[in-house]
């Protein structure tokens, strides 16, 4: 299937759904919103609670998706309990995909590292008169800089291998985690191009959601997700597309 099937697809999928799936995404974005704001206000732990909640909270938002696409009912907000009664199975496949990614995640943090101090050291020297120090400094910047754009490349090609977890943890709740890992893997080796096409047909959308002040992403974030999903099952042999 072409991207334009698979959007043709997905709007065939929500025709009846669209106001049920901008609920459900506002529910989530306002529920979210208000966790990482409680979150933010302890220190330290504060921050590493809100993702610990994020991931299997998405996995549920995930989930609900996967429902009113197969047409079976959902709550505004189910995503929460699915997330709840899931956490341990998601946070093992998160963790099996860091493992996966752990190479260009300490490329890019040293390459971070090394630009901050680049920076920090330019303007030292600078500052007192070192010209030779500030030159060696501005290098270190600038090769960091490089290194990090390209790691950061190289990290969104890798992790696009990953992308199909939550759809294969749903449809396959009793795989082991390293399992669901490795299939969205070999599922996704040779068509990564193929999904990066699709979610790239929808930026003029996204632009245009963009001059409403971010509500239309209430609608668009739907849509998106539920192509991906058409792909997925399209890839993974389900409704004998």
């Amino acid at each position: 299937m072409i991207s334009s099937q698979i959007r043709e697809k997905a709007r065939e999928d929500l025709k009846n759904n669209w106001g049920k799936a901008a609920l459900v995404t506002f529910v989530f974005v306002i529920a979210t919103y208000i966790i990482t704001i409680v979150c933010a206000l302890i220190p330290i732990v504060g921050p590493i609670a809100s993702m610990v909640i994020f991931v299997p909270f998405s996995y549920g938002l995930t989930v609900c998706f996967i429902k009113l696409k197969r047409g079976e009912t959902v709550g505004y907000l189910e995503f929460a309990s699915i997330g709840f009664n899931s956490f341990a199975k998601v946070w093992a496949v998160a963790f099996r995909t860091i493992l996966k990614m752990i190479v260009p995640v300490v490329l890019i943090v040293l390459f971070t590292v090394m630009i901050l101090i680049g920076t920090a050291g330019a303007i030292a020297a600078t500052l007192s008169y070192a010209s030779a120090s500030a030159s060696g400094f501005v290098l270190l910047f600038f090769v960091a800089s490089i290194g990090l754009f390209i790691t950061s490349i190289y990290a969104s090609i890798k992790a696009m291998l990953y992308s199909l977890n939550n759809y294969l943890l749903y449809d396959n709740p009793d795989m082991p985690a390293k399992e669901i890992v490795e299939k969205s893997a070999t599922l996704m080796y040779g068509n990564r191009w193929k999904l990066f096409c699709l979610i790239l047909s929808f930026i003029g959308w996204a632009i245009l959601a963009s001059f409403t002040f971010g509500i239309g992403m209430l609608w668009l974030i739907p849509y998106i997700t539920i192509s991906i999903i058409v792909f997925y099952e399209n890839l993974a042999g389900i409704n004998n597309y």
